[in-house]
């Protein structure tokens, strides 16, 4: 018995027939993403309505102090073990902060570790947890080597 498996449709030779099949799959496809995204246009704005939008809009803004402190070389997860109270001042800061315009950016270039002193209302107290980390790595570097003070 022949294989007609690799021959043409007869009724179609050109193949329109199966790509306008594919072509009426993927505006199904695409109309059933565009239900979805509505839904879930609505269901945003019933939680801005409800007020949880203000949570997700503090968790953007507790991120760029997050981002920065990463920059800087500093772990927001120890500051947040050791010094709690320094990472609630440091996030409550960033959250009044009217400098948001010049700080996104400029975590978005890779500049902020170098251009926050400009704007940074954070400046003082980065600058602390920085000293801070020196030192206690500088204390580290004298005891390994059997340096006593």
């Amino acid at each position: 018995m022949p294989d007609y498996s690799d021959t043409q449709d007869l009724l179609d030779p050109f193949g329109i027939a199966a790509s306008m099949g594919e072509w009426c799959c993927l505006l199904k496809a695409a109309q059933e993403l565009k239900d979805v995204d509505e839904e879930m246009i609505t269901t945003m704005l019933e939680a801005n309505a409800s007020g949880s939008a203000s949570e997700a809009d503090r968790a953007v803004k507790i991120g760029s102090i997050v981002n920065l402190m990463r920059s800087l070389k500093l772990d927001p997860d120890v500051v947040r073990r050791h010094d709690p109270a320094a990472m609630r001042e440091l996030e409550e800061t960033c959250l009044r902060c009217t400098q948001r315009g010049r700080c996104v950016p400029e975590l978005w270039t890779g500049n902020a570790a170098e251009t926050y002193p400009e704007f940074c209302p954070n400046k003082a107290h980065l600058d602390r947890l920085r000293h801070a980390k020196a030192m206690a790595f500088q204390r580290t570097q004298i005891a390994g080597a059997g340096v006593c003070l």
